[in-house]
């Protein structure tokens, strides 16, 4: 019996084991965006896919977060200034400040997540929800929003599917959504401050 144990010992040691992070995260999203003085939106899909985290020597010190590439379909469709701005509007971190738990959840594909609210800026024209697809790990589900500047005009990006793997990270970049709803909200007030000024 004791050898028997040995042997089931050494093949559960001898399996690979996955390293946090190095499964990829992936989210589709429907994407709509409506430029100013475009007469029709651009539609199409935009994908989220985490890249493995960078390996170093220091095996005590482990990655805590991860880089992305985000990818719009189909290809040529949305200048690049469009799609760089759209990858300003995700999000992909755990919960933070201004991020409020809902009660219920929210289906994403053939899973049922826990539903979030995004907390905008008073002065900004923003719908922006989350599911927790992960044990402290959200992604954005829904956004609807105008844009105070730029040549996007109003934008709806709606999450279709949601994959992770155990032990999945967070992105650097993760939080972008909340900097940019900051940035607009700052950009909105400062407006009538300057129009007061002209007058």
């Amino acid at each position: 019996m004791r050898f028997f144990q040995l042997i089931l010992a050494a093949a559960f040691l001898s399996l690979p084991v996955t390293a946090a992070g190095s499964v990829p995260t992936t989210l589709d999203y429907r994407v709509k965006v409506r430029l100013r003085d475009a007469a029709a939106p651009l539609e199409g899909t935009l994908k989220v896919a985490t890249l493995p985290p960078i390996q170093t020597r220091n095996r005590v010190k482990k990655p805590r977060f991860v880089a992305w590439r985000v990818t719009l379909q189909p290809e040529g469709r949305f200048p690049a200034p469009v799609a760089a701005r759209l990858a300003r509007l995700l999000y992909l971190e755990g919960p933070g400040p201004g991020l409020v738990p809902r009660e219920g959840g929210i289906r994403v594909g053939s899973r049922f997540c826990r539903f979030w609210q995004a907390q905008t800026p008073a002065s900004v024209g923003a719908f922006v929800y989350l599911a927790e697809i992960g044990p402290d790990l959200l992604a954005l589900s829904y956004l609807s929003a105008s844009l105070p500047d730029g040549e996007i005009a109003s934008v709806e990006l709606h999450l279709d599917r949601a994959a992770c793997a155990p032990g999945a990270l967070p992105a650097e970049e993760g939080r972008a959504l909340l900097t940019s709803l900051k940035q607009w909200g700052a950009l909105l007030e400062e407006s009538p401050m300057q129009e007061e000024r002209i007058n």
